[in-house]
């Protein structure tokens, strides 16, 4: 299918699965395949392939996992089965061993590389981090039980080789992997699962300790098995304990350094080891020769460089001192073109579920005031964002759940921009006469500069006077835990494929706040509540609809656009991988000499 196929053929791969499960409308996969930067007669060939009817569907039928047989299944868990077999199903139900879905690495083993990236990491400990820019590196480090396919539709075995769940689901067994060591070269202990996801579990300042709310008792019978028994079932569990915060941490290790120290001293059975963080500076990972998949890593180091100013970074890879720069919005998108250009280099646009919008801190006036909320949703012309700031790389998002993510509601009708129904929205505000406001940016991030200057003007428009606050990465993030701010833009990433994670960070309050904007809704939270204990598909499609429909009217977020993960390398560079849950897989990642 020519060579923008090849650039991006484990995305287009992934995006076509999402295609053929019903999770997007052919409409919507050729806007994300051009996104993507596929060809349209290479999308129409795929089309062609796919067959079927344009129309999305609205029920999926997931393979049968009934029964207690132990034949291996041809996809793992898949995402239509909301990764939960249901008590009908059978007297109990098995999910046998299965391969990675990935190719096997092509390039040579060995060798370096240096990355750099805007902002470094804060905090490495699993367990009580809450930022993309921990989560994408610590993921190289830890494994989890469960780990989700480079499609980011099934869910396919980790440290654990196979599961079973018992009829009522409330028993999940998982067989573990033999052999398996630490970094250090200890070998993984049962009682190191245990204590990791009691620890996930139990500790309270954990933002993420909602997904395991309902573990009863881990128990490790003998020396190879771990039994989970649930208070009662639960629906996104297989999803939720593949999450970054279930990671199995050496508990030998934690007690020699103390679990506090775990915020920067690190050891897991990932394929890569923290050799040394000088904070601010640069970050190094170093290859764990006693990694369990054979012949993984390839590589021997990897060094993360942190460079604040995206004008140095761009500069810094095109004069060969870096080998890439990556992150989450990193690379500019109207450097895009240029970086193409360049015979030396090549721009990865990876499929993502990376939904960008603003944040409105709804307990304070004047956005305590739903008509206010609403005006700015009117007031934002998203379709001018997306075309002048990011060159029609993106795609305009209508939810707080991300485009294509399970049982997003492609058809909820999104706020269009219309001033009049804005300055009307304004007037029977208690602030029609306009207000002023601030938005807080991360210094150094042109793009979200150029949005808030962008939408300064489109809110002038309804009276509406934005000063716009730049403020260092670390700063913004603190403000946003304390809820030290009146607006934000910031951006949203699945780390699993049950919608559980965003639902409960956006609609609870227990977790986060409601993602620290204070919004509270009694029907939305007992609708959340359901869609964690309904196991049939059609049921909790219902519910999540129905949720995405009181936040969109509710509006305490300005709902923007959804981007891919772009990330710039040099051609030297191969293998590298963005998973469609954000981190970096550099397990496959190789240079060329």
């Amino acid at each position: 299918m020519g060579k923008d196929y090849l650039v991006n053929e484990r995305w287009i791969d992934a995006l076509t699965a999402h295609l053929q499960a019903g999770h997007l409308s052919r409409r919507d996969f050729v806007k994300r395949a051009t996104v993507l930067g596929l060809s349209a007669p290479a999308i129409s060939a795929i089309l062609v392939a796919c067959g079927g009817s344009s129309e999305k569907a609205t029920s999926t039928t997931a393979p049968s996992t009934g029964g207690t047989s132990a034949t291996p299944t041809s996809g793992g868990v898949t995402i239509n089965q909301n990764v939960t077999p249901t008590a009908a199903s059978g007297s109990g139900s098995a999910v046998a061993a299965l391969s990675p879905t990935a190719a096997a690495p092509t390039g040579a083993a060995g060798g370096a590389v240096k990355f750099s990236r805007q902002v470094d990491a804060e905090n490495l400990d699993p367990v009580i981090q809450d930022g993309n820019i921990n989560i994408w590196v610590f993921m190289s480090i830890y494994d989890q039980l469960i780990r989700v396919d480079e499609k980011g539709i099934d869910l396919l075995p980790g440290l654990a080789t196979d599961w079973s769940v018992s009829a009522d689901n409330l028993t999940y067994t998982f067989n573990i992997r033999e052999g398996v060591k630490y970094s250090d070269g200890s070998d993984l202990k049962m009682e190191d699962i245990t204590w990791s996801i009691e620890r996930a579990r139990d500790t309270k300042e954990s933002p993420w300790n909602f997904t395991l709310v309902q573990v009863k008792d881990v128990q490790a019978p003998d020396d190879k098995t771990i039994v989970i028994t649930l208070n009662q079932p639960w629906s996104p569990f297989l999803s939720d304990i593949s999450m970054f915060n279930s990671s199995i941490v050496s508990k030998a290790f934690a007690d020699k350094v103390g679990v506090a120290a775990l915020v920067d001293q690190c050891m897991g059975t990932g394929p890569f080891a923290l050799k040394d963080w000088k904070k601010a500076e640069a970050m190094t990972l170093v290859k764990n020769a006693h990694y369990w998949e054979t012949g993984l890593p390839l590589l021997d180091q990897i060094t993360l460089t942190v460079v604040p100013d995206v004008n140095a970074q761009i500069l810094q890879l095109q004069g060969g001192e870096v080998d890439g720069v990556i992150g989450q919005g990193d690379v500019p998108f109207n450097r895009i073109a240029d970086l193409e250009k360049d015979p030396k280099l090549q721009v990865i646009k990876s499929l993502s579920t990376y939904n960008n919008f603003m944040v409105l801190q709804t307990q304070h006036t004047p956005l305590d005031d739903v008509d206010v909320r609403q005006a700015l949703n009117y007031a934002t012309d998203k379709q001018a964002i997306i075309k002048t700031i990011l060159f029609g790389v993106a795609e305009e998002s209508n939810s707080f759940m991300p485009n294509g993510s399970l049982f997003w509601n492609a058809d909820q009708v999104a706020y269009p921009f219309d001033l009049d129904k804005a300055k009307e929205a304004i007037g029977k505000s208690k602030s029609p006469n306009g207000f002023d406001i601030e938005i807080q940016t991360r210094s150094g991030n042109d793009q979200q500069s150029a949005i808030a200057t962008v939408i300064k003007d489109m809110w002038s428009k309804i009276n509406v006077n934005v000063t716009i606050s730049p403020l260092e990465a670390t700063v913004q993030r603190q403000n946003y835990r304390d809820e030290k701010f009146a607006i934000q833009i910031t951006g949203w990433t699945n780390d699993i494929i049950d919608p559980d994670e965003i639902v409960s960070y956006a609609i609870l309050p227990e977790s986060t706040n409601n993602y620290h904007t204070g919004w509270i809704d009694q029907h939305a939270i007992d609708l959340a509540n359901q869609g964690r204990t309904e196991h049939d598909p059609d049921k909790r499609r219902a519910i999540y609809y129905e949720i995405q429909q009181i936040h969109r009217d509710a509006a305490p977020w300005v709902y923007l656009y959804v981007v891919p993960y772009v990330d710039a390398l040099s051609k030297k560079v191969q293998g590298f991988f963005h998973h469609p849950m954000g981190q970096f897989d550099f397990r496959k990642t190789s240079i060329e000499s």
